[in-house]
């Protein structure tokens, strides 16, 4: 068992799936050198974000979303792929490498723009600097502002939240 990204979509329109994909896009042209995503385990790895087998471009397209780590230097795990039509329970290992971040955040654009239900093996200090990121990426918002984030939270980590304070 490894670090681990849960979803479940739902159906969604070309015109909002096109939107998704322009978003997920986006934060993929917007991404930092690294990330202290996942408990910060690839803080030191530069991202580097490929195709769904670890090589070539990754997909941002109007049909799906998919992308991957780097095979060459051994950053890649498994794809993440989101396709519109597709509407079961999928998951996506990580094993919090330095990609993580643009998984986190492209899950947190399904919750937000989508509906999908989100889970994960990671928890809420796993998570947020993937939550600024989306904040500051689509949103433009400070990402100190709390009320922001608990917008754009998925309802895992609300739970986690509300059982800690």
């Amino acid at each position: 068992m490894g670090y681990t990204h849960y979803y479940t979509p739902k159906e969604s329109t070309s015109k909002k799936f096109e939107e998704f994909s322009t978003r997920c896009k986006k934060l993929y042209e917007a991404l930092p050198e690294k990330s202290g995503t996942a408990g910060g385990y690839a803080s030191d790895q530069k991202i580097e974000i490929r195709g769904a087998d670890g090589t070539g471009k990754p997909e941002f397209t109007k049909e799906k979303v998919w992308f991957n780590g780097n095979s060459k230097n051994g950053t890649d795990h498994e794809t993440l792929a989101i396709s519109r039509n597709k509407n079961v329970w999928d998951f996506c290992k990580t094993e919090r490498k330095p990609y993580d971040l643009l998984v986190c955040a492209v899950l947190i654009a399904s919750h937000d723009l989508l509906g999908y239900e989100v889970t994960s093996d990671g928890d809420l200090d796993d998570w947020i600097p993937a939550m600024k990121f989306y904040l500051d990426t689509i949103y433009g918002y400070d990402s100190s502002e709390n009320e922001a984030i608990s917008k754009i939270m998925p309802e895992f980590l609300v739970e986690e939240l509300k059982v800690s304070r």
